[in-house]
């Protein structure tokens, strides 16, 4: 293994001179500073795997390159575990050696090569070696890999597929609700993960010049935006209740968050109920009540009122304020027991045919699955009968 004290010494050189000339410039400054980081870095990588080499950080009573470079060098083992990488990288590819030690080429730049030598194919990548240097010397780490990235598709294009099937069994996504949100996590198939990057890349664009949001609130209201349009265009359902969100409230605590300098005959009784989260104050209230739809549905306690949601054998399938009356009931969920999914019909306890009425009693929301198996079964016990 070459020791670079050459090449080294020559950086370093260069660098003071840059440093103590009252022409360079700053950018002249930082090029010549950045050449020396990346040089020392090298040398300091090669130093280290012929330190593991001779074994004499036992010399020094460290039981390890790793131990020895965390007490001397105040790096953690990550970091002495990338700059063995490197030196093996540098002892295998030559001109990569040479341009690491000459300041041309970044310790990321290095780590790519590594990359590749282990994950594409060594023999492939000493053949192209000098096309690789080529883009490292003229381009940020990122280029370099994604034309590794390339190669290796090019070259293991079956394991593209392996990878994009084991995604698909890692796939899973939670929403948790927290005191003072939600908590996403997840892991999206390749082909899923790119439909949402693209939505999000699309709504998250600055609106307007001057627009100082991060990128990342960008990309929350940009979501938000698709969620509302979603929410409000519905989608594709067998005529129940599309997919929104609830809040439960009384009428006396949403007069008081709309209208608090207003006369009311109705007094708060309790906070409202966002429906899957918890418990909502008075501002987010009026904040998701702005510009939706108020749907009033009288609940138990109004007790002898509830006969206003009976249609009786008038009609055979529920009204609108039923089936938003039955999702209230039973927060949304399917009526079965163990079961979680979400309600798609809503269907009659007491078959219609067999005189059964829509009123609220004889009603219940039932997912897909749990309603055809409902039909089944009807049907076998009629064969029965």
């Amino acid at each position: 293994m070459s020791s670079g004290v050459d090449e080294l010494v020559a950086v370093l050189r260069e660098g003071a001179q840059v440093l103590r000339s009252v022409t360079s410039s700053t950018p002249d400054e930082l090029r010549a500073l950045a050449a020396v980081r990346d040089a020392a870095d090298a040398a300091i990588a090669e130093r280290l795997a012929l330190l593991e080499q001779t074994q004499e950080h036992v010399a020094e009573d460290a039981p390890s390159v790793a131990v020895w470079a965390r007490r001397e060098l105040r790096q953690d083992a990550r970091r002495t575990r990338q700059h063995l990488r490197a030196a093996r990288t540098m002892s295998e590819l030559p001109r990569v050696a040479e341009s690491a030690r000459a300041g041309r080429i970044s310790p990321d730049h290095v780590a790519r090569l590594a990359f590749a030598l282990d994950h594409v194919d060594e023999h492939a990548v000493r053949e192209v070696e000098a096309e690789l240097l080529a883009v490292a010397e003229r381009h940020e780490p990122a280029r370099l890999k994604h034309v590794i990235d390339r190669m290796r598709a090019v070259l293991h294009a079956e394991e593209l597929d392996r990878a994009w099937i084991a995604g698909q069994e890692k796939a899973h996504v939670s929403l948790h609700a927290l005191p003072d949100g939600w908590h996403l996590t997840g892991f999206l198939p390749t082909d899923v993960g790119a439909r949402l990057k693209a939505v999000l890349d699309a709504v998250s664009v600055p609106r307007e010049a001057g627009d100082d949001r991060t990128a990342s609130q960008r990309r929350i209201d940009g979501l938000d935006e698709v969620l509302t349009r979603v929410l409000a265009e519905g989608l594709p359902t067998d005529g129940t209740v599309r997919p929104q969100i609830h809040v439960v409230v009384d009428a006396g605590t949403l007069q008081a968050a709309l209208a608090p300098q207003t006369a009311s005959a109705f007094e708060p009784a309790e906070p409202a109920e966002l429906v899957g989260f918890g418990h909502i104050g008075p501002s987010l209230l009026a904040h998701l009540t702005c510009g939706a739809d108020l749907i009033p549905v009288l609940v138990d306690r109004i007790g002898p009122n509830a006969e206003v949601l009976d249609v009786g054998r008038r009609h055979r399938d529920a009204t609108p304020k039923q089936r938003h009356a039955v999702w209230l009931r039973q927060g949304g969920g399917c009526a079965t027991e163990h079961c979680r999914h979400s309600i798609d019909h809503v269907h009659h306890r007491r078959r219609w045919s067999d005189g059964g009425p829509t009123d609220l009693a004889n009603l219940v929301g039932l997912c897909s699955a749990c309603h055809r198996h409902e039909h089944r079964n009807d049907t076998m016990l009629a064969r029965a009968g």
